[in-house]
């Protein structure tokens, strides 16, 4: 789902996340260092930018092909850093020393020593990501969906210019801990989608997601329904605004956006379409089971053991959707995972260690967006939805099957009587819609394409359509 996704799969490798933001002048840049697991030596780079008083950071893992990865918090005082990544259990500290920063990075409990150097940031071609100057406007907004909470959200607004009235898309970005633009792999999805549209007359709304980059909360402790109530704070934010067109403000939502983007939509809240990129029209659990499907395969495990491990697989999942944190679910868990760390030889042979390992699925798999992912059915949803759907996805897609969802999509608008739904496979594409040879993950970073073009102007066209 996305890294844009992230991967919600057991996973058969653990891809380390991590966060380091600094909050002075001189902290700023790229700074490198090694993680040394057994006899595993594994680089980490960490770029940091800043914005006024806001520090943001991207994380590399060069060695398991991961660039771009977002951050959720970031402090530094007198020369001390401290990092945490809200939901993926890493924690940094360190304190800075001349150009030095030394300290220990924490996963799951378990502390590793990271020296960190200062080093030149990668230059990836990445044609796509827009430089300025800029033929439009961008301004930095903030959202506020819950006054209680003290909840604020922050966002980019781009208008083509102020001289007219223009129809308005919020972007909705993936699963995982996601920046406005989607950031991964040094790619930057949303931002190129927002400046494609922006420039071709639409005003585009997208914004950090709750606990990372300027947007303030808690993201471990948020739901796919909190996300959904961002989305909807985000449209009436467009409402207020007088260069916006009320009467054409859509949603488009990439992967676990796109079952948000549906969860809005139904409810009707005045919108006048969808765009669904690589959406889930199957219930979450069916997504994950068909993820680890795929990674087994792709590992070229037998048939018979990919069987056995899918049976333990669906159980253990199935007994997530009835958590109460019991000592007996507990227990169920960690025996369950045990005989799945049993049957997965590659994490021996890459020498992971097993009790860092279980600790860590064991976190990840009991937080509320977890189970909360694992037992939401889309079609609850899509079935509401009465406005213009066009339902797009990858035939290369790895991580939400073309085929399978797009039918499970256009079923549900059906069964609503809502026959104002679009659906299209393209051939060759993966989840992030970039031309591909297998569709793998491993691909993303190594593309210099973040869009097919044919995508973009595919969704152009279809959202003209719409505000005619």
């Amino acid at each position: 789902m996305n890294p844009i996704i992230m991967n919600k799969t057991v996973s058969s490798i653990i891809l380390l996340y991590a966060v380091v933001s600094l909050c002075a002048q001189e902290i700023t840049g790229s700074w490198e260092g090694s993680l040394e697991v057994q006899n595993t030596k594994l680089r980490l780079v960490f770029h940091i930018e800043r914005s006024d008083s806001i520090l943001t950071t991207k994380m590399d893992s060069p060695d398991q092909g991961a660039f771009g990865l977002p951050t959720t918090r970031t402090n530094f005082r007198e020369n001390k850093l401290e990092i945490v990544a809200s939901g993926l259990g890493l924690y940094y500290n360190g304190s800075l020393e001349n150009d030095t920063i030394r300290g220990t990075f924490n996963q799951g409990g378990i502390p590793f020593p990271l020296l960190l150097m200062r080093t030149e940031e990668p230059q990836f071609n990445r044609p796509q990501t827009p430089v300025g100057p800029l033929p439009y406007i961008s301004e930095e907004v903030t959202i506020i969906p819950d006054k209680k909470e003290s909840l604020s959200l922050a966002g980019t607004l781009t208008l083509p210019d102020r001289t007219a009235v223009f129809p308005a898309v919020v972007l909705i970005s993936g699963s995982g801990p996601n920046d406005r633009d989607e950031t991964l792999f040094g790619h930057k999805p949303l931002l190129v989608l927002s400046d494609y549209l922006t420039r071709n007359g639409f005003a585009i709304l997208r914004y950090d997601k709750r606990g990372v980059g300027g947007s303030t909360g808690d993201y471990s402790k948020s739901t796919i329904q909190h996300f959904a109530e961002d989305a909807l704070a985000a449209v009436e934010y467009l409402k207020q605004r007088k260069e916006i067109d009320r009467e054409h403000i859509g949603l488009l939502g990439h992967s676990e956006g796109s079952i948000i983007a549906s969860m809005v939509a139904a409810g009707d809240n005045g919108i006048d379409f969808i765009v669904m990129m690589a959406g889930p029209g199957t219930k979450g659990l069916e997504v994950v089971m068909d993820q680890n499907d795929n990674s087994m395969r792709y590992q070229g495990m037998e048939p018979e053991t990919i069987e056995k491990i899918q049976k333990s697989n669906r159980e253990l999942f199935e007994s997530l959707l009835e958590w109460d944190g019991s000592e007996n679910d507990r227990t169920m868990l960690r025996d369950k995972l045990t005989y799945l760390w049993e049957q997965l030889p590659l994490l021996i042979k890459l020498k992971v260690e097993k009790e860092p390992y279980l600790r860590n699925q064991y976190n990840a798999m009991i937080t509320p967006g977890y189970r909360s992912f694992l037992a939401l059915d889309p079609t609850i949803f899509i079935e509401k939805v009465t406005c213009p759907v066009y339902a797009i996805n990858g035939e290369n897609d790895t991580q939400v099957p073309a085929d399978k969802n797009l039918t499970a999509i256009k079923n549900a608008l059906k069964r609503g009587g809502n026959y104002r739904g679009e659906t299209k496979s393209y051939p060759g594409l993966n989840h992030i819609f970039q031309e591909s040879i297998t569709g793998q993950m491993n691909e993303y970073a190594i593309s210099e394409q973040t869009i097919s073009p044919e995508v973009l102007s595919d969704i152009l066209n279809w959202m003209k359509k719409q505000v005619e």
